[in-house]
Parts: C-alpha cells; sequence; structure tokens
C-alpha cells in the first residue's frame, strides 16, 4: 500500500505511460527482496552457531550482564 501511493509522485511525465513507473517498480521489488533475504539467511546461519557451549554460554553472560548498564544509570540518577 506504501508503494502504492508514493511512487507515483516520483513518475514524470516524459515517456510512454505503461513504462514510466516500471524502474521504480523493479527497483522497489529488488529492495524488498534483499530486505526481506538477508535477514533470513543471517538468522538461519546463527541459528547453527548458537547450540555450541561456547555461544551459549556467551549469550547467557551478555543477557546477564547487558541490563545492569542501564540499572547502574538509575542508581547514579542518570
Amino acid at each position: 500500500m506504501f508503494a502504492v501511493s508514493v511512487l507515483p509522485r516520483f513518475v514524470t511525465a516524459e515517456g510512454p505511460g505503461s513504462c514510466r513507473p516500471s524502474p521504480l517498480g523493479v527497483l522497489w521489488a529488488l529492495v524488498s527482496a534483499s530486505w526481506y533475504t538477508l535477514p533470513t539467511w543471517a538468522v538461519s546461519r546463527g541459528r547453527a552457531l548458537v547450540p555450541q557451549p561456547a555461544v551459549l554460554r556467551g549469550l547467557s553472560v551478555t543477557t546477564g550482564v547487558v541490563p545492569l548498564g542501564p540499572g547502574a544509570a538509575v542508581v547514579a540518577g542518570v
């Protein structure tokens, strides 16, 4: 819906009517495809790493230590 409402604003009056929005539509499709493909690939790659004991320990330590920063900031009154 966003593309349908935004892309026509960037179409000029030059050239045949049916070809004007085509390059923008192709660009939109490529950006959308990469936007969904890259995170999917990263998640599938990460799923292979998570079961390793060292990675699980690192995630546990990180999720335990990271909240201490905002907690310390609240205690310090920052």
